[in-house]
């Protein structure tokens, strides 16, 4: 028997087969529509959680660079604090000094704790603890720097110290941005 001696005997076989043929292809198109929907919520959920996590990263390397700015701009103030002669305005220099590096370390504090929430929630450690000790190291560093030569007539040494201290900070901040960019390729 062929295929049109089946279709005399049973003609409704035909009308279903063309039927399938003109209906099938809407079908398949229907359930692709459905399934690249339903995996698209999921990639679009996936990439939003990466673009938010890679904003909070840039902002946490912002956050660094500022850091070593202000840094920079405090050591300077103590510098320059420390090579007046005149006593009374070395005095007055060192006391925004002191004002600059407190509000510098406020800063330090609040984001460092901000910044920690979200890494643990990102699950990324870029040292944190560490560098918040290191940052107070460095401030308390340059306050004993700051106090011993303040009535010293020859300041010429400190310039060294703070230099040394300003390298190590330095150096803590360079190793965060470097697990911080670590974390930012392992987006991509």
């Amino acid at each position: 028997m062929t295929y049109h001696d089946l279709v005399e005997c049973y003609p409704w076989i035909d009308l279903v087969l063309e039927l399938f043929k003109g209906i099938m292809p809407t079908v398949v198109a229907l359930f692709a529509i459905f399934m690249n929907n339903s995996l698209s919520k999921k990639r679009d959920l996936m990439c939003r959680k990466m673009n938010l996590q890679l904003d909070y990263y840039v902002k946490m390397l912002n956050w660094l660079h500022e850091i070593k700015n202000d840094i920079m701009e405090v050591s300077l103030e103590l510098e320059n604090a420390l090579s007046r002669m005149n006593h009374d305005e070395r005095i007055n220099m060192y006391n925004d000094f002191t004002k600059s590096i407190s509000s510098m370390n406020r800063c330090i504090v609040s984001w460092k704790d901000t910044y920690s929430v979200v890494l643990e929630s990102f699950n990324c450690d870029i040292k944190l603890m560490h560098f918040k000790q290191e940052m107070k190291n460095c401030s308390d560093n340059l306050v004993k720097i700051g106090q011993q030569y303040l009535n010293q007539a020859d300041t010429t040494m400190a310039t060294d110290e703070i230099n040394k201290t300003v390298i190590k900070a330095n150096e803590v901040i360079d190793e965060s941005i470097r697990l911080l960019i670590k974390e930012m390729n392992t987006l991509y």
